[in-house]
């Protein structure tokens, strides 16, 4: 009950994932023996959407090793449970898709499609009551007028519809908002305020500083995953912890940038010390761990303790207070795909993805493998024809059990019940208001005809009879429907590469 994975990555061409999940805490309520009602507390009920067009972490393996996968969607998740909080809104089940463009109008979105379906019926898959709808930025939501019209649909189905972006009302019948909702005008501003959206979820995660490098850190490594400004620089570390301690017991700025450049030590920019880049380095917050956005120290939303960083610091917090102290005193104004299981040498899990690659022999000309595209990896690589051939088995079986399924008896159309509401009231209208209601009445029954062909056409694309005419990308999408991901295991100790294929090294895991 708690998650949907709707779609995710079965190899290297395919797109992000998308999915849904209860909120967490609502589950636990209801494990607890509590009512819905009572984990509500007279909030209004809503939905969350979050969306990222490119996930940075799947886009190689060397981005990979310094962001963690999701991250940009896990961002605006927070910062959409901090505008339900606002708002009184308890957020009763997540959605997102992580890696899809709304750009595409032939590109599905499965998360929106579940999204709006459940916002239009007031109604999740549980039968959860919904009516409001959060999201950092309506551009998350859609870009194109026809997923506007979606959006616009199923949130004024009823008058109590929410919708609720960059912490104000979003009201969706005004022509301005309509107007701008396809265009790109303001789109500058925007992606400039996603930027520091995003530079303040870095922050709070403890994120290392970006930029240029500081001196005193190293630079970023690729290979590795090391970011920037992360870990000590081994030359430069003790000539910072120098400079601290000089300023501590009295030295000016200027006698400690006249002190190195005599040594000869440049800045991490490679040019001369002054009093002013010395000053500026030593009072930043980074000293010590902290980090500040516009002047203002990061702080735990929760606790409003300031949130410590992840990276190697050359100072105390005491030691850095004194130093703003001490510019202060003397006049400053501021103080501041197939996945890889093998192990790489160090032990852990690989879990890169797998690329495709020709590998002809004198035998095979057509041969081609499955290899890990990681860089410091053990390159544990498997036949194309082997894996696809077992895949295609396992595919099949389960496409079979999920059309069984589809075809057994299911559950009312989520929507069923509004829609006999709305009809109820027809009749008890006043007439001027019946135009009104006859569009929403008429938005629902054509969402209750699309749901009956969807779970028709279901029924045709899992028939695994279909399988030999499907097009390569009719037969993505079948998998994507049934499997989460295939992890190949590295080969055991003693194993020749020359050994017949054994499936057993092949992780599957299904989509429940």
């Amino acid at each position: 009950m708690t998650e949907h994975v709707i779609h995710s990555r079965i190899g290297a061409s395919m797109p992000g994932w998308s999915r849904s999940f209860v909120n967490p805490s609502l589950v636990l309520a209801l494990e607890a023996g509590r009512t819905f009602e009572e984990w509500l507390g007279g909030r209004t009920p809503g939905v969350d959407y979050a969306r990222i067009s490119a996930d940075q972490s799947t886009r190689s393996a060397v981005l990979a090793k310094g962001r963690e996968a999701g991250t940009g969607v896990r961002h605006q998740h927070e910062e959409n449970v901090e505008t339900a909080d606002a708002f009184g809104v308890a957020i009763v089940r997540f959605y997102e898709d992580n890696g899809l463009t709304a750009m595409g109008p032939s590109l599905v979105r499965p998360a929106f499609t579940e999204m709006t379906e459940a916002l239009h019926c007031r109604r999740t898959p549980e039968g959860f009551p919904v009516q409001a709808l959060i999201a950092t930025e309506h551009e998350r939501v859609w870009r194109l007028a026809s997923d506007f019209t979606r959006v616009h649909q199923a949130v004024t189905v009823t008058d109590e519809g929410w919708f609720i972006e960059r912490r104000t009302f979003f009201d969706l019948g005004s022509k301005h908002h309509s107007e701008a909702a396809v265009t790109s005008d303001g789109e500058v501003w925007r992606t400039k305020e996603r930027i520091e959206r995003h530079v303040r979820r870095r922050a709070l995660d403890g994120g290392t500083p970006g930029g240029r490098r500081r001196f005193g850190w190293l630079p970023p490594d690729p290979r590795s995953g090391l970011r920037i400004n992360m870990r000590r620089d081994p030359e430069e570390w003790p000539v910072l912890r120098e400079m601290i301690d000089s300023a501590l017991r009295g030295a000016s700025w200027n006698a400690i940038a006249r002190q190195l450049n005599t040594r000869g030590i440049p800045t991490a920019s490679g040019n001369r010390w002054s009093g002013t880049t010395v000053r500026q380095a030593l009072v930043n917050p980074v000293m010590c761990g902290y980090r500040a956005i516009h002047g203002q120290l990061v702080r735990d939303p929760a606790t409003g303790a300031p949130v410590v960083g992840r990276w190697d610091t050359p100072a105390t917090v005491e030691e850095w207070e004194a130093l703003v102290r001490l510019s202060r005193q003397r006049g400053a104004k501021r103080g501041t795909r197939l996945t890889n299981g093998s192990p790489p040498p160090d032990g852990t899990p690989c879990g890169s993805r797998m690329g495709g690659c020709a590998r002809p022999t004198a035998s095979h000309p057509d041969n081609a493998v499955y290899v890990c595209t990681a860089l410091d990896c053990e390159g544990t690589a498997r036949s194309v024809r082997d894996v696809d051939r077992h895949l295609q088995e396992v595919v099949l079986s389960l496409l079979g059990e999920r059309r069984a399924a589809t075809g057994s008896e299911q559950p009312e159309w989520a929507g069923a019940p509004l829609l006999r509401s709305l009809v109820s009231r027809r009749d008890s209208l006043d007439p001027d208001r019946m135009p009104h209601l006859e569009a929403r009445i008429s938005g629902l029954e054509a969402a209750r005809e699309k749901h009956h062909r969807s779970r028709q056409e279901a029924l045709t694309r899992w028939d695994p009879s279909n399988w030999p005419t499907m097009s390569l990308e009719q037969r993505r999408v079948a998998i994507s429907t049934v499997l989460r991901s295939v992890t190949v295991l590295p080969l055991p100790p003693g194993r020749s590469r020359r050994a017949p294929f054994d499936p057993a090294l092949l992780r599957i895991t299904p989509l429940t």
